[in-house]
């Protein structure tokens, strides 16, 4: 993992792993070699989005197929976290977070929550799906523990309007089963709770010092 440059944070996977994400580039499920996580201001317009990612992916030189994320969150101030079979990197913005259920409308402004996990197992495509649940339930547990609360419904958040998500696992298709009661699922839950609460915690200071007079 690297800072690349100013707003941009790389990771390169050292090869191709079977993917899936929600990505505005490579997007879906599919291959990746890298990863290209962008900041961009909160006035950010442009309307081909995953266009833009493939520029700055070319420009840095990344090995491709390149998972792109944009957020309007410094990536300088990512979070990573280990636990066993897994890795998550996050950057966290929840400054305008909300729950995907809540009744209040849902403006959606700058603040997103990006994940890249990485899994040392080779998980089949409902291995990938199951894994992908459990990272989101478990970001969702994060933003509780955390005390972050959804500004269209009491109670806490569960996300952003725009967060994204990319789980990319080793070649190979042996392993179905990810979901928190396994053991890599576990690995995931454990790995994305720690990331996105301690961004949650640095977030949720960060603005509490700009709110003071």
């Amino acid at each position: 993992m690297r800072v690349a440059g100013p707003g941009l944070l790389v990771v390169d996977f050292g090869g191709e792993r079977r993917a899936l994400s929600s990505a505005v580039l490579g997007g879906g499920l599919g291959t990746a070699r890298a990863w290209l996580n962008a900041t961009v201001p909160p006035d950010y317009a442009r309307t081909d989005p995953g266009a833009d990612l493939a520029e700055r992916a070319r420009a840095l030189a990344l090995p491709t197929p390149v998972v792109g994320m944009l957020t309007a969150v410094d990536v300088a101030d990512h979070h990573e976290a280990r636990h066993g079979a897994a890795t998550t990197v996050a950057t966290v913005g929840v400054r305008h977070a909300l729950a995907a259920a809540g009744t209040r409308p849902r403006p959606v402004a700058a603040g997103t929550i990006n994940l890249l996990v990485l899994v040392d197992a080779a998980l089949t495509d409902a291995g990938l799906a199951g894994a992908a649940q459990t990272a989101i339930e478990a970001k969702a547990q994060a933003l509780a523990a955390a005390g972050i609360a959804a500004t269209n419904a009491e109670g806490p958040a569960t996300g952003t309007a725009t967060d994204a998500f990319c789980v990319a696992a080793l070649p190979g298709a042996s392993v179905a089963f990810a979901g928190p009661a396994t053991r890599v699922g576990g690995d995931i839950a454990y790995a994305v709770f720690a990331a996105v609460r301690a961004g949650a915690v640095a977030e949720r200071g960060a603005a509490t010092q700009d709110a003071r007079p």
